[in-house]
């Protein structure tokens, strides 16, 4: 179905004036013209925001946004402090989390970013946020040396703790992943690793949990021997899990583990290092906006300069080089201390934190423009831990139990 960025009025305008009575786009009542907007993608609905002040309030009103899809509203992000500046025991850590709304909004999308609906924990920690589920590291009151791994819906605040699964070692990683355009359902991914000896911790197998069953099922490593993840980049596309290893290629698998492939990266893709520190000056993100698949990254011996390919057609393997975009024109003569957060999964943003201004600036890549979004962070003395996107989720459809 196409539908254009008209109102009902104007479609009747443009009708043979003896046909106006036929159309019956007019005398379609507010439930179905929800229902309708509630089919379509993020990027129509922002467009028929300006169809009518009517459609307008549609669009925005609190109980039909449940329905209608929702883009990027903002982040969540953390910092680690210590009571004592000399005591880094467990004890003293505390764990601040806040959020940075990116939209004006004259409600919240929830009361307070620090999750105290989550009951019984000393420290929440969220880890991974997909859209409009945040997948936390929870450490108890009671026992102290116990931990859960929780979803949780933040605008519903409903929330479901993590079983765990039959693999006792500490040696893995955790993936998680919710698409409510083709489920309620939700799975978390726990990549194996094993010690192959000099420290070095290779990719075994995964485990993957999935909400519909209840029940973790252990898949074996399709993928090869001696690969080692790069655990600060992980994204989800084509229903497919993405984790980048330390030799310049994409790991992808499916929700069921049926499905392992391998996307090989170009050379001139590969950066010298990788760093788990979004605060380093060699940067690397992956995401998916518009359906395509974007690559960032720096060079090590040319930080001036941040290079974006797309792989236009995801079965072909093919990148394809986009442009460079200069720190220079980002910020001036400064142009290093930045860290590369996200790229807007609508339109051509990306997102980024000046470090040493402490600000969260966007670059529309098409033209060439730098904004000045918000006030990134307090200035305490400990790093920044995350920086998750969030797009909310409404609809109380997800499967969560308290």
């Amino acid at each position: 179905m196409v539908v254009r960025c008209a109102s009902p009025a104007d479609w009747c305008a443009q009708m043979d004036p003896s046909k106006k009575s036929a159309c019956a786009a007019a005398d379609l009542t507010d439930d179905i013209i929800v229902e309708i907007l509630s089919r379509l993608p993020v990027k129509s609905i922002c467009r028929f925001k300006c169809v009518s002040w009517h459609w307008y309030g549609l669009i925005t009103h609190s109980e039909h946004r449940k329905k209608i899809p929702q883009t990027l509203s903002g982040f969540f992000y953390g910092f680690v402090h210590h009571r004592g500046r000399f005591n880094r025991e467990e004890n003293d850590i505390i764990i601040f989390s806040d959020f940075m709304d990116i939209t004006v909004r004259e409600e919240l999308l929830f009361l307070d970013p620090s999750l105290p609906f989550l009951t019984g924990y000393r420290q929440i920690i969220p880890k991974t946020c997909c859209n409009g589920l945040l997948f936390c590291l929870c450490r108890k009151v009671f026992p102290r040396d116990e931990a859960n791994y929780v979803v949780c819906n933040p605008a519903t605040e409903k929330w479901f703790v993590l079983p765990e699964s039959d693999y006792d070692s500490g040696a893995c990683a955790y993936r998680f992943r919710f698409d409510p355009a083709i489920s309620s359902h939700f799975h978390v991914f726990q990549i194996l690793e094993e010690d192959q000896g000099y420290g070095f911790i290779a990719v075994a197998g995964v485990n993957i949990y999935s909400s519909e069953t209840g029940a973790w099922s252990r898949k074996a490593n399709g993928w090869g021997n001696n690969l080692q993840l790069v655990d600060s980049i992980e994204f989800f596309f084509k229903g497919m899990l993405h984790l980048m290893t330390n030799c310049f290629k994409l790991l992808a698998v499916d929700t069921q583990g049926k499905i392992c492939r391998t996307i090989p990266l170009l050379e001139t893709m590969c950066a010298e290092n990788f760093c788990t520190d979004i605060f380093s000056s060699n940067l690397t993100l992956i995401g998916q906006s518009r359906g395509q698949l974007y690559y960032f990254n720096t060079r090590e011996r040319d930080l001036s300069v941040l290079s974006v390919w797309i792989l236009e057609d995801y079965d072909s393997d093919e990148w394809i080089f986009k442009y460079n975009i200069s720190t220079s024109q980002l910020f001036g003569e400064k142009g290093l201390g930045f860290a590369l957060i996200a790229i807007h999964p609508e339109c051509s943003l990306i997102y980024f934190v000046w470090k040493c201004e402490g600000i969260l600036m966007s670059y529309d890549m098409e033209r060439g423009k730098v904004c000045v979004v918000c006030n990134a962070m307090e200035h305490l003395y400990d790093p920044v831990l995350y920086y998750l996107p969030y797009v909310p989720f409404l609809s109380g459809s997800a499967r969560l139990e308290a």
